[in-house]
């Protein structure tokens, strides 16, 4: 085998072993924010998520991000639409969705997202859906029903608690943020869309909150954690699940491109439903199959891709992390 050779196939499998690692990390990003929401309300929770994501990132941007400078002039009110509406939005939904389900529930929806992205695309974008991947669609979908519904329930046999919606308008601000950026802000690099949109969503949260503080609808000053594990955990989501996981998404998709990339976060529910089960909150078997099912259908759905040999659009190759 040729050095150059070596080098690629080492490259491709360090980009392999970085995919492994984001799942495992953003596998915990549920359990990691039902524990925290005992302390602090869900819209200051999402405001200090991103507050403090975006600018752990400056020091990666000063080393890695020379040369930005040269990138093209970007309208302020498509960064602030991008922050607020793509970053804002999703965190902010996102953590008022998982405060208001069961968090079983809410690590399953997640697996979800690739389905609500083709709705998105297709909606907004026009983008239209490979047929291939409509059984697989069928199936994740199938599955968040079955995962969802208790016959043995008095009333509604779905654990539906109103946040399950949230979630998904969450994944289409998600959505929407995550293709807008690429065409809104060609020429950035994937490490410099996210530390600024990052940091302006976490502004526009926070001026929300404080907006909502003065009108006596949420606590301030917000209380301190009450344990060492408290601190550790706040630590966890801001640096290791948000800064350190944007940069680790970006690492796995320049060597394994976006579509292979997202087969690994797939991985993510089932890791948050076994943290989950060892805090206590043990998943049932008929919400174990229906993750199961879950899990196969959006496999279907990226690997129908993977069969297609198509060359993604310019810009489009990349994704910025959560």
């Amino acid at each position: 085998m040729s050095a150059a050779g070596a080098s690629g196939d080492g490259s491709r499998l360090a980009g392999t072993a970085g995919l492994v690692l984001l799942a495992m990390l953003w596998g915990t990003m549920v359990p990691t924010i039902t524990h925290l929401l005992q302390t602090w309300d869900p819209l200051f929770l999402a405001a200090l998520r991103y507050l403090g994501g975006g600018p752990a990132l400056l020091p990666a941007l000063w080393i890695l991000g020379r040369g930005a400078g040269s990138a093209k002039h970007v309208p302020a009110w498509r960064i602030a639409l991008l922050g607020t509406v793509g970053i804002g939005g999703y965190a902010g939904l996102y953590t008022l969705g998982v405060a208001h389900s069961n968090p079983v529930t809410a690590a399953i929806l997640s697996a979800a997202s690739p389905a609500v992205a083709t709705v998105t695309d297709r909606v907004i974008f026009g983008r239209k859906l490979d047929r291939r991947m409509v059984p697989g669609l069928v199936l994740a979908m199938s599955g968040c029903v079955l995962a969802t519904v208790d016959v043995t329930r008095a009333g509604s046999p779905f654990d539906l608690r109103g946040g399950e919606i949230l979630i998904l308008t969450a994944f289409a601000c998600w959505s929407w943020y995550s293709t807008a950026a690429q065409r809104w802000l060609e020429g950035w690099s994937q490490l410099r869309i996210s530390g600024v949109t990052m940091t302006v969503g976490g502004i526009a949260l926070t001026i929300v909150y404080l907006i909502l503080a003065a009108f006596g609808g949420l606590a301030f000053p917000p209380p301190l954690p009450v344990t060492g594990f408290d601190w550790l955990l706040l630590v966890w989501l801001v640096i290791a699940l948000v800064a350190f996981g944007v940069l680790l998404w970006n690492f796995g998709v320049k060597r394994s491109g976006v579509v292979t990339a997202s087969l690994y976060l797939n991985l993510t529910p089932i890791v948050a439903i076994l943290i989950l089960a060892l805090g206590g909150t043990a998943p049932n078997l008929q919400q174990i199959a229906g993750g199961a099912m879950v899990v196969l259908g959006i496999l279907w759905a990226e690997l129908a891709t993977l069969r297609k040999p198509a060359v993604a659009p310019a810009g489009i190759d990349e994704a910025p992390g959560l």
